[in-house]
């Protein structure tokens, strides 16, 4: 079965109108990037899927986070970037 990768902006704002989103409190594309991060609760990790890859419960995990902070998604990817740059000089130090 395939997984999800990405969603288009045309899918994000399909789900943002069922979802009732105003569009004029929240960026169209921080959502439809937000629904690709959270595809990572979905079929890609068995372990922690609780969306089975469907759009409207990956947008409400969106939207639950952009309703916290408008620009969450862009905060999100600087932290990762971060994140990313330390684990890599510090993965020597990780035990086995």
């Amino acid at each position: 079965m395939n997984m999800k990768k990405h969603f288009t902006q045309e899918e994000a704002k399909t789900i943002g109108v069922q979802l009732g989103i105003v569009w004029d409190r929240f960026d169209a594309d921080q959502f439809r990037r937000g629904m690709d991060v959270e595809l990572e609760h979905g079929r890609r990790d068995p372990h922690t899927d609780v969306t089975h890859d469907d759009a409207l419960t990956t947008g409400k995990i969106a939207l639950a986070h952009l309703k916290e902070y408008p620009d969450y998604y862009d905060r999100l990817e600087k932290m990762e970037k971060e994140a990313e740059k330390f684990w890599e000089q510090h993965k020597q130090k990780l035990p086995p």
